[in-house]
């Protein structure tokens, strides 16, 4: 229509050929993308993408199925690797990525403290540093392998189908949790690595990490180019997956099961502290392979990772607190006290405490994990029928639930309050080296009260559970490589394969979906700070938060409700901070500072806490909520942990449990 116009209007040649290519223009916006093909090439060529290593695993003359006929034919095995160089290379390369990760390696470098609170803390990375000369620029890297299901898993095709998936996230990362900094790096049939080995299956990626350590990668900022080297620091994983990856026992009945020491089988049943003299290292695991005997090493063979510079199996120090905590020992341990005061003692019954779990007031926070009713067959075969994220919230809230029911003193409830002990402390950001040699001190105390109170012998998880301290020490808060982030990544890939019909090549197909929301990822802005103008609302306290702050009204937006980092944070919500001593914080608002620099504080109201219940595992607090200051400002990152629920107990009493997990 607006050519007709413009064609019955203007009837001037120079205007008549400006107006066209204008409309051409506006006519072709979208060409660029008007095809798979020219999508693809325009992302190319803008360097959003790279191309995709398809290698081989497996070339062989066999029996094929073709057109309902067996015929032989060229069956080519493949995997696929997606191009690390260019993807770490374009990471550090957005915003200011590259800038921050530099920043904490420096700060950490120079700061002599005797907290660890990062993996390049821990002694294994030092270690690993220490090997190169110091003006050269050295950045650690994670790896993750595990498989998944893409078909149904209760169907005729389940596990055939099965893709191992190799992750990699920095531990430098600020919010490294967050889904959008894990990475894949390459994709394998499970079946496939099952057949024909991990030698076949990821030598690629074995070249591939060491061109990363050798090469290194230039990277443009605004400050200049730098030429960065990366080094695998540990590889992260459950244990079945660790183990098989790093060609240790795959059966948790071996002889010599653990990958972290040599200690039989019989010995780990009743083991609780480690044996250092026991230890697996690289001499010893040489003599171990040159033996051949897997029946007394636990080892199958040489892993192919230790080509990977710097890297040896006996070194890789990690430990994951999902499975060994919330898929193991938890509930060995649960349905072991619970049995004990519903059969033994009868001190409620299995319906009472059913009938308090579902009642239980978990909050808005937790209202999303809570597990379904307990039946008593969970407590007879030791486990309980929960994802590992119910159990952290049924194990977290559990003395609020049945405290008051429990004599004080009761030595199996004694043995539940060091386990929560010990998780707590497993959950912290930061440790010490009194945490360390307290949480040594717990374990050794909970392993020998498992084989007593309930004759029963340790499991391997209880096993695992004494290496945690030294393990600590080398890499760090378990909480920064536990499988939890990594296993929800699952969930992208699972969804490319669900609206996808064909699986000829899967790996493939799924590799470059992978790419484009790699692309999508590089286009964005990363948003720390959501919010929306509904929350937005006149701050009551204005002149208070311009004297504190030292801002002007136009410097600054209140809110009810912002989420920053992934976290919500809403009015009503508890924060706890330690100002000498445990304090509890009531959200009034939240302050959205985008003058001079983006930052987020919270105003709240601040709340006397009352005296600790060792019974509960919990803070007191008083039923009026006494209020100490009515208008406490505070950045938000200082808070310890994320927002909270204050809860009434049974008894009538309020009380709290402080946490560090989200």
């Amino acid at each position: 229509m607006l050519k007709k116009v413009v064609g019955d209007e203007i009837k001037e040649p120079i205007l008549l050929s400006k107006f066209h290519r204008v409309a051409s223009v506006i006519e072709n916006t979208f060409l660029y993308c008007s095809t798979e093909y020219r999508l693809l090439d325009w992302l190319i060529n803008n360097e959003f993408l790279s191309k995709i290593n398809q290698f081989t695993i497996n070339n062989e003359i066999c029996p094929v199925q073709h057109i309902g006929e067996t015929i032989f034919d060229e069956k080519n095995t493949t995997g696929a690797l997606l191009p690390l160089k260019f993807q770490f290379k374009k990471y550090f390369e957005q915003g200011d990525n590259f800038k921050k990760q530099f920043t904490r390696l420096n700060l950490y470098k120079t700061n002599e403290c005797t907290t660890i609170d990062n993996f390049v803390q821990g002694t294994l990375w030092k270690q690993k540093v220490s090997q190169y000369s110091n003006d050269k620029i050295i950045i650690p890297f994670f790896l993750y392998m595990d498989e998944f299901e893409i078909n149904n898993p209760l169907g005729s095709h389940s596990t055939f189908q099965s893709v191992s998936a190799v992750y990699y996230s920095f531990p430098l990362a600020e919010n490294s949790s967050k889904l959008t900094n894990i990475f894949l790096a390459a994709l394998v049939k499970h079946v496939d690595l099952s057949s024909f080995g991990n030698d076949k299956c990821l030598e690629s990626l074995v070249n591939e990490i060491n061109i990363l350590e050798s090469e290194g990668v230039s990277i443009s900022t605004e400050d200049g180019y730098f030429h960065v080297h990366f080094v695998l620091g540990i590889i992260l994983g459950d244990n079945l997956g660790l183990n098989s990856l790093l060609e240790f026992s795959k059966s948790f009945s071996a002889n010599f099961f653990c990958r972290f020491c040599k200690a039989h089988k019989t010995v780990t049943k009743l083991m609780h502290e480690e044996d250092l003299s026991a230890m697996r290292n690289v001499h010893n695991y040489s003599v171990d392979v040159a033996s051949s005997n897997f029946i007394e090493t636990g080892i199958y063979k040489e892993s192919l990772l230790n080509r990977v510079t710097h890297f040896h199996v006996t070194q890789n120090f990690c430990i994951d607190i999902m499975h060994d905590l919330y898929e193991g020992i938890c509930h060995y341990d649960i349905c072991h006290i619970l049995t004990h005061f519903i059969d033994t003692t009868k001190l409620f019954s299995l319906e009472t405490l059913n009938n308090r779990k579902m009642n239980f007031n978990y909050g808005p926070i937790e209202v999303g994990n809570i597990s379904p009713p307990i039946k008593i067959v969970h407590l007879k075969k030791r486990h309980l029928k929960m994802s590992a994220r119910e159990v952290m919230t049924f194990v977290h809230f559990l003395p609020l639930m049945i405290g008051d029911l429990i004599p004080e003193n009761d030595e199996f409830w004694t043995l539940f309050l060091i386990l929560l002990q010990i998780i707590d402390i497993l959950l912290s950001y930061t440790f010490t080296d009194n945490a360390i040699s307290h949480l040594k001190q717990l374990i050794s105390q909970h392993n020998s009260m498992y084989v007593t109170l309930f004759n029963d012998s340790l499991k391997p998880k209880h096993h695992f559970l004494v290496h945690y301290p030294t393990i600590i020490k080398h890499s760090g808060p378990p909480r920064h490589y536990w499988c939890f982030r990594y296993e929800a990544k699952h969930k992208e890939l699972k969804m490319y394969a669900r609206v996808t019909t064909s699986r000829k090549n899967i790996t493939l197909t799924l590799a470059k979906k992978y790419q484009l929301k790699f692309a999508q990822n590089l286009m964005e802005t990363n948003k720390n700070i959501i919010f929306k103008d509904k929350h937005k609302i006149i701050s009551n306290y204005t002149e208070t938060i311009n004297s504190k702050l030292n801002l002007t009204s136009s410097q600054y937006s209140c809110f009810t409700e912002l989420k920053f980092n992934g976290i919500l944070y809403k009015e009503g919500y508890y924060l706890t901070k330690n100002c000498n001593e445990s304090c509890l914080f009531k959200i009034s608002e939240i302050i959205f500072i985008n003058q001079p620099d983006i930052m987020v504080y919270i105003l709240a109201t601040e709340i006397r806490l009352n005296e600790f219940s060792s019974h509960y595992e919990s803070f007191n607090v008083s039923s009026s909520e006494e209020v100490i200051n009515c208008c406490f400002i505070c950045s938000v990152n200082e808070f310890d942990g994320p927002p909270i629920n204050v809860t009434t107990i049974p008894s009538g009493k309020k009380m709290i449990r402080l946490k560090q997990f989200y």
